[in-house]
């Protein structure tokens, strides 16, 4: 054997000494390349390689607030939040039953050898199997309509709803839950109470649907009993068009996340709330609250796995309205009772409000609607009903309408102030008063004689205002009714940035407002003003239009001797009641007590005699206006006026759409509902705060 130190090494070449320098660098960058990319992968991008990683792997989830609580001024609720409980599937704990079907619905289709096979269509419905014979389950439990009338023999009316959709799975439903929201339970029944649908049952039944499935299905099952809560009207119709409706929404309230954090996390959400009118859209921001939230991991397939931390949501804040709520109901119920030959209800609209501080005690047009049924699932034919019916407009605020007789208080002021007439005068007032060849009528054929400031209040003479209109003049008029705030918006917030025209109620007519004037007629291409313009202005009529609440301000204003009232629909304790830009109406004593005391008489004598209250005086005037329906003349019924008349505390406003077969009258049509809301303040009045001579009516 040869020994070792006999082998000889052979001298390399050249080449091949660089061939082997080549081969080590080479390897030797490598490994540097790998050594350094680890590096900077496990030091410096390590952060950004987690965050990668947690948003492929979790996920947040958005849970909506409960909305904050509407009170009323004395704290009664008027919009609350109640549980609502619903069933809803698991589909990944579902999914050993998806793939079992699914298996069972392929062999079949290939048992029928069709050549191709749709094994997407097969997957669909192989879900929507197990999901309905689940949704049967539920309903054999939930609904004990047939056991009921076996046993106890109840009529089929305590069946929960027995629409046939109700208890069908729809694969379009389905598909959109796998797509946008596969990781949250999908719903079978949304509400085992229903109590806003047409069949809804009874609160007690619906507690013992709730029951039953608790008796029946294991918590831990892949069908559950789930509670969120939703928004609720104990009052039903109360104040619908004040306190407005909620509607679905993907937008939630904000969080407590920090979204500079998770903003790579996927998130999901539940369908929350955000209001839609009335109150609840315009205070959406306060009664919306902060949403909750939970961080979940997810597995492969997109479901969710272990939840790693969470956050509940924060309710809204409340809300506390000026609103009186057995004010706001007495008014509601008279407007009720007026309907016309067909015995559907007119169109009207009642407001009452504080006197010395602006707060409105009730707020109420009819037709209505009852947000209950707006709140969950609206349904096609009750949106309609409400849009043909006319209850969507808020008739009180948004209503532009000439207010008729109810204007002479201002032409009376303006006369007054521009020394066309004084308290005392008397002018001469026949059937009717000529104006540039034109003969305008009183509306009492014989006409009323002599009639000074204090009959003409009480009687609505007509021909005094010509006189006293076509005396002072269109610009002084106008004046006159600015001065009274008629063509200044009403129900305005404070600015802010985001909303430099927020108002307290959503879309007051503060844009229609009429206070016609010379330049008015020319802007609108009618031509110059005429003499007969004055004289329609001077009643109320022409070009004017205003709203009802504009017309309880003025009445407001009146009562305290001041010419603009400030109405707020927000009730606050400590409001001082100065209102802005008012000032003092510009009348000396005996002419604002000729005034009040003419007011005082349209109640005892003149044309609201039919609503006087014995006992309790009050002060106000009457008006029946013309309005255009279908290219025919129809009236509006109007009354504004204060209580008590010696010690002014409420002022009122009652506007009633006439139509073509029904007659309607200030003092007969609208003042019975003044007269309701009157009492309705009177009863909730101490007696020393009326000061009438006479007792206030018993309560």
């Amino acid at each position: 054997m040869r020994e070792l130190n006999d082998l000889k090494v052979l001298p390399s070449t050249r080449i091949e000494r660089l061939r082997l320098i080549f081969v080590f660098w080479l390897f030797s960058g490598g490994f540097i390349y790998i050594a350094g990319g680890l590096i900077v992968r496990q030091w410096l991008q390590s952060g950004d390689l987690k965050e990668q990683s947690d948003s492929q792997s979790r996920r947040i989830i958005l849970k909506p607030p409960a909305r904050g609580l509407i009170h009323d001024r004395n704290g009664y609720v008027l919009v609350e939040n109640r549980v609502r409980w619903s069933v809803k599937a698991d589909l990944s704990e579902l999914q050993p039953e998806f793939q079992a079907e699914y298996r069972k619905l392929l062999a079949a289709e290939k048992a029928r050898e069709t050549g191709h096979i749709d094994r997407e269509k097969i997957q669909d419905s192989a879900r929507l199997n197990v999901l309905q014979r689940w949704l049967d389950k539920v309903w054999f439990v939930i609904d004990a309509t047939s056991r009921n009338i076996r046993k106890n023999k109840l009529p089929v009316k305590s069946n929960p709803v027995d629409s046939p959709t109700e208890r069908l799975v729809k694969i379009d439903d389905l598909k959109k839950h796998l797509r946008e929201r596969r990781a949250l339970p999908f719903t079978l029944v949304s509400d085992l109470a229903f109590p806003g649908a047409d069949q809804s049952i009874t609160p007690e039944e619906g507690v013992r649907a709730v029951a039953r499935f608790v008796e029946q299905f294991p918590v831990d099952g892949p069908i559950r009993l789930d509670s969120d809560i939703i928004r609720t009207y104990p009052h039903g119709t109360l104040a619908a068009h004040v306190l407005g409706y909620v509607k679905d929404t993907d937008e939630l309230p904000p969080n407590s996340l920090n979204d500079e954090k998770n903003e790579l996390l996927q998130k999901l959400h539940y369908t929350g709330k955000k209001g839609a009118a009335g109150i609840e859209e315009s205070y959406n921001e306060i009664l919306c609250g902060l949403s909750g939230w939970e961080l979940w991991t997810k597995t492969s397939a997109g479901y969710n796995k272990e939840l790693l931390r969470k956050s509940d949501p924060t309710q809204g804040t409340a809300v506390t309205l000026s609103l009186d709520v057995e004010i706001q109901r007495a008014a509601e119920k008279a407007l009720a009772q007026i309907k016309d030959s067909q015995g559907k209800v007119l169109p009207a609209a009642a407001v009452m409000l504080d006197v010395n501080t602006g707060e409105i005690l009730a707020l109420a047009s009819q037709p209505t609607f009852n947000p209950n049924r707006l709140a969950d699932r609206v349904t096609r034919t009750y949106f309609d009903e409400i849009e043909t019916s006319g209850g969507w407009l808020n008739r009180s605020i948004q209503g532009l309408y000439p207010p008729g007789s109810t204007f002479k208080v201002i032409t009376a002021i303006a006369g007054m102030r521009n020394k066309v007439i004084d308290w005392d005068d008397i002018l001469e007032c026949g059937p009717s008063y000529r104006v540039g060849g034109r003969d305008f009528p009183e509306h009492d054929p014989a006409g009323y004689g002599q009639v000074d400031l204090e009959k003409m209040l009480a009687v609505s003479c007509n021909v005094w205002n010509y006189q006293v209109g076509l005396g002072v003049g269109i610009e002084p008029l106008a004046a006159e009714a600015r001065r009274f705030g008629l063509d200044t918006p009403l129900l305005q917030m404070p600015p802010t940035a985001d909303n430099k025209n927020a108002t307290e109620l959503p879309f007051p007519a503060n844009r229609g407002l009429v206070v016609p004037d010379t330049a008015y007629k020319l802007r609108i291409g009618a031509g110059p003003w005429t003499g007969g313009d004055t004289a329609n202005t001077a009643i109320g009529q022409g070009f004017l239009l205003t709203t009802p609440l504009h017309m309880a301000c003025v009445a407001a204003s009146i009562a305290r001797g001041e010419t603009r009232t400030t109405p707020t629909i927000i009730h606050d304790p400590g409001r001082d009641g100065r209102h802005q830009s008012a000032e003092a109406i510009g009348l000396n004593g005996l002419q604002l007590a000729a005034l009040r005391s003419g007011l005082n008489r349209c109640v005892e004598e003149g044309t609201a005699r039919s609503v006087m209250i014995p006992g309790l005086a009050f002060a106000a005037k009457t008006g029946t206006s013309e309005y255009f329906q279908k290219g025919q003349k129809a009236h509006l019924a109007w009354i504004i006026g204060y209580a008590s008349a010696d010690n002014p505390a409420v002022a009122f406003c009652v506007l009633v759409e006439g139509q073509l077969d029904t007659s309607t009258w200030g003092g007969k049509t609208a003042g019975p509902v003044a007269r309701d809301m009157i009492l309705a303040w009177a009863k909730k009045t101490p007696v020393s705060e009326v000061k009438n001579e006479a007792e206030v009516p018993a309560r």
